[in-house]
């Protein structure tokens, strides 16, 4: 069977029935998945001695622990799940390997320099570098308690006060008042680094 033929949930199903078969179908059709978020992140966790094939691999692992805890009833699409489970797990993988404080002391940082994150009164600021975005982003996860740091990461990828208090089970003034905290994190290490 190819995996073009059969939707995430049928798998799911299948998975669920002790179909073998079926895993690998699954991993097949998101290994692109996989490889797509694990490019957003080589470029830092290549600068600390990893491959690519390290964060794919990583990415392996989450897709499987997001196979089993994935659960129908949460309204959450399973693409959806899989692919903020692996992206996690590759972020938690990256933070391991690089803690915050090794960081380099040259990052220059204005205040809410992710945009995304950025309170309504706040300045507008140049678009980061392409590149640099995605270190600078695990960089800042870093300076933040988990937590913080989920709902920062759910902001940063476009997701709504309303979807991440969905997604995490919290009411949105719990979201919004971690959102204050991570700008004001993000404020005190632009103090640090001047």
């Amino acid at each position: 069977m190819e995996y073009k033929q059969v939707n995430d949930y049928e798998l799911m199903y299948m998975i669920r029935e002790s179909d073998d078969d079926s895993f690998d179908i699954m991993f097949k059709k998101y290994s692109p998945v996989i490889k797509k978020i694990a490019l957003k992140y080589y470029d830092f966790a290549k600068k600390r001695g990893s491959e690519l094939e390290d964060l794919i691999q990583e990415g392996m692992i989450a897709l499987n622990r997001g196979i089993i805890s994935y659960n129908e009833s949460s309204g959450v699409l399973f693409y959806t799940y899989a692919c903020l489970c692996i992206e996690r797990h590759i972020i938690t993988y990256c933070r391991n390997i690089d803690s915050y404080r090794h960081a380099a002391l040259n990052y220059s940082t204005t205040d809410d320099i992710l945009l995304s994150v950025k309170d309504e009164n706040s300045l507008d600021y140049e678009k980061l570098i392409e590149e640099s975005a995605s270190d600078r982003f695990v960089y800042y996860k870093n300076l933040l308690d988990f937590k913080c740091s989920n709902v920062f990461e759910l902001r940063y990828n476009g997701f709504s006060y309303k979807e991440i208090s969905k997604l995490l089970d919290v009411p949105v003034s719990t979201v919004d008042g971690r959102l204050c905290k991570v700008r004001r994190t993000l404020r005190e290490n632009d103090k640090k680094m001047s």
